[in-house]
């Protein structure tokens, strides 16, 4: 944001501060009572209304005045502070925030006090504009709990950086301000959840005297805080890179006093390690006694800072100072595990190298915290096996293995696809020092499941007495849904049987894959009845289950009338019609899939991205590929619109649509040139179906390696020119086979033994018998795949005609000239 603009930012801020006053929002609790009821009363509110009024909570009350308020014409709103409205085009642009900033704005929004009421406002301001908002709950306000501000001043804070007018996200931070005044006034405290991403935003904003005016209130109202805010005001000094303020503040820490560091000197600490600010932070650290940082999380900070910029003599230094006093040493083994993984550009094995030997070092004992961090790390860097290592190293020392330990190997077992790994956190299981929870038993069921070990899987059900927790309706339902992912309905309906043996209840999940795995409409209705005479709520996956049942059967009449059920919620229908669109795409009813499609875009409804690749994924072979090309433009995040664009490209492969593939590419070479989208995998995929299609299109191929070399300046894979070699094999193609070797050493990829069989089945299947045996002497024969391979290539391409040579077989599999 250009200097003028900041500047007439503060002073349209000021002097609206001065127009509106300390009372704008009064604080006479009974009166606003009785003054609410009234409104209600005026607002053509139902019979009722006002006499149980005291029942009511202040949400549906707001709700109720909101309905009324949008009878009334975009005339009528106002602005309640009565001051102009500041317009202007310039777009905000906020800067990077840092990542903890990030975190306390996730979390602000994420936990959200009252989702209800903060859902009405903003569904409100939707459909009736912000204004008549504004002046409802004016009306209103002075009723308001503490969970509502909260949730006011969220949605304002959202508003205004969702805004690309500075005047109107100017107003919306206007708002939030007179909100914390109110509460301040009224007496409630103000939380660091709500003004730490209202102080945020002000700070990537550099608006200074705006953020001084928030953070005066939030001290006068949450005094407790004051200390605190001294981090914020920190930040502000290094976004706005004033080194005079930030030495000014910096003077304040360091030194012994005999005691911990004061909160507000932790707090300045903190601000300088987040944002990393080497100089500063060099000369302060000489100064502080790290035995007086009471804080684990600023210890951890430091640390860190200390290993991005290799300062290893100074991170021993502290450490051994904290090993020596009497608090520090239980932190030092985690601290050792903070700074292993901060080092910038370390792979796992020098991570862990790095861990073993300062603990060596320094004499110290890893602990299971400091270990359970190098796992998640590994983990997190997709070194599964390495992980498994360090838990059973844990196991073998006596160490708990925890929770949160063993759900981070599952959840990278299960990310990286390595499932059968989950055999060895099985064995991990088994000894004496492991935690496990709920979650840990249904993740590694689920693994089980998914490569088909269910012996295993009832193992882990069995085991549960030994870590005294009970078996729940989650881990019976995923061995029910593994036996009916292999389509063995016997054995599915026994784990029911199984179910309500042991004291578990099916719920609205059991049900909705009983539900989903009818073929019958007699089947559907019994367990649909059961559910129900056996009290399980009725679900929206359960609506979705009787949709894609009476698709799947066959009655399309019965999935459509789901939608007519009174029960179904209204704010589900949207997602339920996407779930009927792809049911009926799914199931060769394209034209009434398409028919809702239409309908729903037409009325401006969100559909399911899925729903839209559904209806390209089962397009009819003989239609147009524009109507795809225009279904994937419908997508609007990316990792959709990269889902369903290639699945287009793919369709277009499978059904000789090929004439058209380049020119559709090349109308979207801006987008998929973009650094934040990946495309690499999808490509290799169109490069299968190449290779995959009869007959083989290796023109199609080539022209796409030229398209991704030339166009959009990739590397080709190596995963790409093996599919590309396969189609040349296929189409006994030795000229653009002999092309593609080349792009081999053009892209740095060494060949290996799959390269060299491949080229080898290119030249027997041309009929070029002596450059095979010429390259097939070169190929390493130890394995007993490779022999069978290269037999099975003789016998299968014997009968093939031989043709002239067109190589020197005396380099081949090197660098040969064409």
């Amino acid at each position: 944001m250009a200097k003028a603009n900041k500047s007439l930012l503060s002073s349209v801020f000021k002097s609206r501060l001065i127009n509106s006053g300390e009372s704008s929002i009064a604080v006479d609790i009974a009166g606003t009572s009785q003054a609410v009821k009234e409104l209600l009363r005026s607002e053509n509110s139902s019979p009722g209304t006002a006499q149980d009024l005291e029942k009511v909570p202040l949400s549906d009350q707001v709700s109720n005045l909101l309905n009324a308020t949008a009878e009334k014409s975009s005339s009528e709103k106002k602005n309640i502070l009565k001051v102009p409205i500041f317009t202007s085009d310039i777009c905000l642009r906020p800067k990077e925030l840092s990542h903890d900033m990030k975190e306390k704005k996730r979390v602000y929004k994420k936990n959200g006090f009252t989702r209800r009421f903060a859902k009405i406002y903003r569904d409100s301001a939707e459909r009736l504009g912000t204004e008549a908002v504004f002046e409802v709950f004016d009306k209103v306000s002075k009723d308001m709990s503490l969970t509502e501000y909260n949730a006011m001043i969220g949605v304002y804070l959202e508003t205004a950086e969702r805004s690309n007018d500075l005047g109107h996200a100017l107003e919306h931070i206007e708002k939030a301000f007179e909100l914390l005044k109110s509460m301040r006034d009224r007496g409630f405290p103000v939380e660091e959840r709500v003004y730490g991403p209202l102080l945020g935003y002000l700070i990537d904003m550099d608006m200074v005297e705006e953020f001084h005016s928030f953070k005066d209130v939030v001290a006068e109202a949450s005094p407790v805080s004051v200390e605190r805010l001294g981090y914020y005001e920190m930040l502000l000094w290094i976004q706005l890179g004033d080194g005079e303020k930030i030495e000014e503040l910096c003077g304040e820490i360091g030194g012994s006093n005999g005691g911990s560091l004061s909160v507000l000197q932790e707090s300045y600490l903190l601000a300088l390690c987040e944002r990393d600010q080497k100089d500063h932070l060099q000369r302060v650290l000489e100064n502080v006694d790290i035995t007086e940082v009471h804080s684990s999380d600023l210890l951890g900070k430091i640390i860190g800072y200390l290993a991005r910029y290799s300062l290893d003599s100074v991170a021993r230094k502290f450490l051994l100072e904290l090993r020596e006093s009497e608090e520090g040493v239980k932190n030092v083994s985690d601290l050792i595990s903070i700074y292993s993984t901060c080092i910038p550009n370390a792979t796992v094995k020098d991570i862990i190298l790095k861990f073993n030997k300062m603990h060596k070092e320094l004499d110290v004992t890893p602990t299971s915290t400091s270990y359970g961090k190098l796992v998640k790390y590994s983990c997190d860097s997709n070194e599964v096996v390495t992980a498994l290592d360090i838990a059973e190293r844990m196991s073998k020392a006596g160490l708990i293995i925890s929770a949160d330990i063993l759900q981070s190997l599952l959840h990278a077992v299960d990310e990286v696809l390595e499932l059968t790994l989950v055999r060895r956190i099985y064995s991990i299981m088994l000894t004496e020092n492991v935690k496990p929870n709920n979650d840990n038993f249904r993740s590694i069921i689920r693994l089980c499941t998914r490569i088909k070990d269910f012996k295993r899987a009832y193992k882990m059900l069995g085991m549960l007495k030994n870590f005294k927790l009970e078996p729940n309706s989650a881990m019976y339902n995923c061995i029910l849904s593994g036996y009916f992912r292999e389509k063995d309905v016997g054995r599915a309906l026994m784990v029911v049987k199984q179910m309500k043996k042991a004291g578990v209840k099916p719920d609205s999940i059991t049900y909705g894959y009983l539900i989903t795995n009818c073929n019958q409409e007699s089947a559907i209705t019994k367990y649909y009845n059961e559910m129900k005479e056996a009290g399980v709520h009725v679900t929206k996956r359960v609506y979705m289950s009787l949709i894609e049942a009476y698709a799947a059967s066959g009655n399309f009449e019965k999935a459509k009338q789901v939608l007519l059920d009174p029960d179904v919620p209204a704010k589900s229908q949207n997602e339920l019609k996407s779930v009927l669109m792809s049911a009926l795409a799914s199931n060769g009813k394209m034209a009434d899939a398409f028919s809702i499609y239409e309908e729903m875009k037409k009325a401006r409804c969100h559909v399911e991205p899925k729903s839209i690749i559904s209806l390209i994924e089962y397009a009819d072979p003989k239609g147009e590929l524009d109507t795809l090309v225009q279904l994937a433009d419908d997508l609007q995040d990316d990792n959709s619109w990269i889902d369903g664009f290639f699945r287009m490209i793919l369709f277009a492969v499978r059904n000789r649509k090929s004439s058209t593939i380049l020119d559709v590419l090349k109308q979207k070479k801006v987008r998929l040139s973009r650094k934040d989208i990946h495309v690499e995998n999808k490509f290799n995929e169109v490069f299968w179906a190449i290779a995959e299609s009869e007959p083989t299109e290796v023109k199609l191929g080539m022209d796409l390696l030229r398209f991704l070399k030339e166009e959009l300046g990739f590397v080709p894979s190596r995963k790409c020119l093996d599919f590309l070699m396969h189609a040349c094999v296929n189409a006994k193609d030795m000229e653009n086979g002999l092309l593609v070797w080349k792009e081999y050493q053009s892209a740095a990829l060494p060949c290996n033994v799959l390269s060299f069989l491949r080229m080898y089945q290119v030249l027997l299947a041309a009929g070029d018998l002596e450059g095979a045996n010429a390259l097939v002497s070169e190929i390493p024969k130890d394995d007993k795949d490779v022999q069978h391979i290269i037999k099975e290539s003789q016998i299968v391409f014997s009968l093939t005609p031989k043709k002239k040579l067109i190589v020197s077989p005396n380099k081949v599999g090197k660098d040969w000239l064409v």
